[in-house]
């Protein structure tokens, strides 16, 4: 199936960045995990590109607290977008700290969340219809996003479960196969017509690669890796305000 045409990938990845998603809605558009902000620029320059102005953007949805999705999200805040996120997270980037940034703590400059969702709130945000769904298992406080759009309805998964079909990082503080078991299970059951990961779209169709994940995990075939990545320090493509500089 194409690709919805209200869906776009405004940056691919990067230095320490995830896929950042826009959607867009009838009454503005939503940003999915705005990443580290060594994307910021692509991101900005992506939206213009659509035609779309900063100010269209009303919220930013968090799937997780990673580096990669989160340690930029203070300042899409500062831009107007009201972040969302579960508890969890939200708590996480209000204290700052080891759970966003493992290796880096000290970078971490602690967010304020705007809106917390729960497991199933629904999130008339921009006139869309969104279903937030606790599936917890990369971290305690992962989230996915269920969103209708024309054709179908597509989830936001975060780093649950890889685009190309292993395990995400399982490094977390609170990481569960258990949980992430019961989380792939449950986005089986809500039958997704498109899976968007945290690291690209899901390149075969949203049903194959949910029982595929599934069957793998209950077979016990799932690659569990927890190492750190202290080769990835911080450099001049982060934007947040580095530690030295903080009041």
């Amino acid at each position: 199936m194409a690709t919805p045409s209200s869906i776009h990938i405004v940056c691919a990845g990067g230095y320490l960045q995830c896929t950042t998603y826009l959607i867009d809605g009838p009454e503005g558009a939503v940003l999915v995990d705005p990443g580290s902000s060594s994307g910021e620029e692509e991101i900005l320059k992506n939206i213009a590109r659509l035609g779309r102005k900063i100010e269209d953007v009303k919220y930013a949805l968090l799937t997780h607290c990673h580096v990669d999705h989160a340690l930029g999200a203070y300042r899409f805040r500062e831009m107007g977008m009201k972040l969302v996120s579960s508890r969890y997270t939200a708590r996480v980037l209000r204290d700052g700290g080891r759970e966003v940034w493992y290796e880096y703590p000290e970078w971490v400059v602690p967010t304020q969340v705007d809106i917390v969702a729960n497991n199933e709130d629904d999130l008339p945000f921009c006139g869309l219809h969104i279903l937030a769904l606790d599936t917890r298992g990369h971290t305690p406080g992962c989230m996915s996003y269920l969103v209708g759009v024309e054709g179908g309805t597509a989830v936001f998964t975060g780093d649950l479960y890889g685009a190309g079909g292993h395990l995400s990082w399982s490094g977390s503080d609170g990481f569960s196969v258990k949980s992430t078991l019961r989380s792939l299970e449950k986005l089986c059951r809500a039958s997704p017509d498109w899976v968007f990961t945290g690291h690209g779209p899901v390149p075969v169709p949203a049903a194959e690669w949910l029982s595929e994940a599934v069957r793998k995990g209950r077979a016990g075939e799932w690659v569990v890796d927890g190492r750190f990545h202290p080769n990835d320090v911080p450099d001049s493509r982060l934007r947040v305000v580095p530690p030295q500089q903080r009041r």
